[in-house]
């Protein structure tokens, strides 16, 4: 398999820590959407990563949909997502939070990023921010220890992991620990690991100064 995508986006990296998790092999292509643009979108058309390149050349997208089909590899007794009933729904719920802060992460460093302070719209950033926020309250408030759902990792810890490192490296005023103390706390636990120590962020992954 073939992962394309850096891994100073979240979702790139969580489908690659979910990779090393279940000790699927790949090789990465720490391809760019703005530097290498063409030969992503050659890909996906939408021009987004992930994109995992199965070993018969089908091409998958979206990091929940790669996710879903490594799960159905791995089989029900090793996927960190449950196949059924509440505690799927619990896992799913925890994810679309925490990818949703990432998606909200991406869109207000981007208008900060990419535009100077005066063309920045001022209602944008206090919706993003107040978006940002509120989630990250609301993770709080039902993260476990030392896993999200207290005893057994899932793929709401690796999603997780993968946002607050995001918001750290992105928005780093957003995530004091002291506010977040049991976030915080989780997300020390994941970096510990190594699959996540297998997905670091590489010194030349990084956004341009301009589009």
């Amino acid at each position: 398999m073939i992962l394309i995508g850096q891994y100073d986006s979240p979702f790139v990296r969580r489908v690659a820590v979910t990779l090393h998790h279940y000790h699927m092999p790949f090789e990465r292509k720490p391809l760019s959407v703005f530097g290498d643009k063409k030969e992503v979108q050659a890909i996906n058309p939408l021009l987004r990563v992930p994109i995992l390149i199965l070993e018969d050349g089908e091409v998958l997208v979206d990091s929940g949909c790669i996710i879903d089909y490594l799960n159905e590899r791995a089989g029900p007794a090793r996927s960190m997502t449950p196949a059924h009933g509440s505690d799927r729904r619990r896992v799913l719920q925890a994810c679309a939070i925490s990818t949703g802060i990432s998606d909200k992460t991406v869109a207000l460093y981007f208008e900060r990023h990419f535009h100077e302070e005066a063309q920045v719209s001022a209602n944008l950033d206090k919706r993003l921010s107040s978006q940002i926020k509120t989630a990250l309250d609301a993770l709080e408030h039902q993260c476990g220890t030392p896993w999200f759902f207290d005893n057994s990792m899932t793929q709401a810890d690796v999603t997780i992991g993968c946002m607050i490192s995001h918001v750290k490296l992105r928005l780093p005023e957003f995530f004091p620990a002291d506010k977040y103390p049991k976030l915080h706390a989780l997300s020390r636990h994941c970096e510990m690991r190594e699959e996540f120590d297998a997905a670091r962020i590489g010194s030349n992954e990084t956004v341009p100064k301009k589009l």
